[in-house]
């Protein structure tokens, strides 16, 4: 699946991509690391500023291929 563009999605529909993309279960994650994302943030705050309609998921997805 596809990352919805922000133009185009809800909040919701976004906070959902990201939860599936990334096996998220924040808040109650506990830090499993399942995500795999730098300095085991969990997704739904790595992604943050993509949920919330500031910045594209691809914007922020290159981001973690910059630090490996």
């Amino acid at each position: 699946m596809l990352a919805p563009q922000i133009e185009y999605s809800e909040r919701e529909e976004r906070l959902e991509f990201v939860q599936e993309r990334f096996v998220c279960k924040y808040p109650s994650c506990g830090g499993c690391g399942s995500c795999n994302l730098p300095d085991g943030v969990p997704a739904v705050e790595f992604f943050a500023d993509y949920i919330d309609g500031k910045t594209e998921f691809s914007t922020l997805a290159a981001k973690i291929w910059e630090n490996r």
